[in-house]
């Protein structure tokens, strides 16, 4: 396990679609994190990307985005990038290309790109103004980082696949139907990266591609031109991945990512991250491997999403100052193989927390300096908590 766990990637996936640190923030967060093991950061910009020229309207550069405090203009991308650069930190940019588009679909320069008038997320692959955007975007992000390694282009969870009457046509006509759909746009968007940065590497999130055989994704060569990202975060009694799946994708892809959470999976409001349920979760991706390892040809790592809010349009969920405990916790749990009282202990020590504290909560806080970036902000947000449930069990009893 250690080849596949220590040996490999660790990335601490950011999500910029919500509460955006200040860039001197990263300048502690980054070797911070570097300190407890991360070897990179799945960067996921969003709106907050100072994008130019006709994509101006979509980034932090936007005058409504500058109107409202944007967080990021390019000398602040730009030091984020060096910061990182400085811990010696892989950065891989994510950038949506297919669905989770409302940040770009939401606009009316943009509207009659969507699958379905009425939502904002999914963009029609059959209109020919698709790819031109993307090909857009993806120029702007590629210039933007140096030494880019990989590309993650997103591709998952595309709510409103062939809806519209153009790909209900097409659907009907095309060999693989929905299914050809997808692969025909995503391939495209992958040969364009491919013929223009023949030395970067192209990742998807994978969950698209679970109900499609072997000989679909074979038909389309889809191993050669992307590597998967297998994403999961249910707690281990729930854990819902087969060994079928491990079996289709030895025989597709020769590199494999995975990606747990340690914030944003459990609740689209929840404030501070359950700390057991993300624990549970890395516990089984290490018990998944254990099985099932030995069918990956290379193993490149794993991100440990940190999710901001569910979509574009949804209510923040944890910050990260409140998720830096269960990003610890986790990320010491997968370098140990497991999850030992040993670790809660030196979480606890490292960043000033009583022992016990994680794990069991409800123990009385006394005003702490806790040792990490934000410490602060989780105490206020931890008591925040505390009195709202008191709150809530005043209001709901027969007194």
């Amino acid at each position: 396990m250690d080849t596949l766990t220590v040996g490999s990637q660790r990335l601490i996936h950011i999500d910029l679609k919500g509460a955006p640190p200040k860039p001197s923030y990263f300048e502690k967060f980054f070797p911070f994190i570097k300190s407890y093991g991360a070897t990179g950061i799945l960067l996921e910009w969003e709106d907050t990307f100072p994008y130019t020229k006709e994509l101006l309207q979509i980034g932090g550069l936007s005058n409504s985005a500058q109107a409202t405090g944007a967080p990021y203009a390019i000398e602040d991308a730009k030091q984020l990038l060096e910061l990182a650069a400085d811990c010696d930190l892989l950065v891989i940019p994510l950038v949506q290309t297919f669905g989770h588009m409302e940040f770009v679909l939401k606009h009316d320069q943009w509207r009659n790109l969507r699958e379905v008038e009425n939502y904002p997320s999914s963009m029609c692959p059959s209109n020919s103004e698709s790819m031109a955007l993307v090909r857009n975007m993806v120029k702007q992000i590629v210039a933007f980082h140096p030494t880019l390694q990989y590309l993650h282009i997103g591709a998952d969870e595309i709510w409103h696949l062939g809806m519209c009457p153009t790909c209900v046509k097409r659907s009907q006509i095309i060999k693989y139907g929905k299914a050809s759909l997808y692969l025909d746009h995503v391939t495209e968007v992958a040969q364009f990266i491919k013929e223009n940065y023949p030395n970067l590497k192209i990742i998807i999130w994978d969950d698209m591609l679970r109900s499609m055989d072997v000989k679909t994704l074979q038909d389309y060569n889809i191993g050669n031109l992307v590597e998967p990202m297998v994403w999961h975060y249910n707690s281990l009694e729930d854990f819902k991945l087969n060994a079928a799946l491990w079996e289709k994708y030895s025989n597709i892809f020769k590199s494999i990512w995975v990606a747990s959470a340690f914030k944003g999976s459990t609740s689209s409001c929840q404030i501070i991250p359950i700390l057991k349920h993300h624990i549970s979760n890395h516990e089984a991706w290490l018990r998944q491997l254990e099985l099932h390892g030995s069918k990956i040809l290379h193993f490149r790592g794993m991100a440990l999403t940190g999710w901001s809010r569910y979509d574009h349009y949804a209510t923040l969920c944890e910050m990260m100052p409140c998720s830096i405990p269960s990003m610890c916790y986790c990320l010491k749990t997968w370098l140990s193989g497991s999850s030992t009282s040993g670790i809660e202990i030196s979480v606890c020590e490292s960043l000033g927390f009583p022992e016990g504290y994680l794990t069991e909560g409800g123990l009385k806080m006394p005003s702490l300096q806790l040792n990490f970036p934000g410490g602060q902000i989780f105490l206020g947000m931890d008591w925040y908590c505390t009195l709202r449930t008191k709150y809530r069990n005043i209001i709901n009893s027969d007194q």
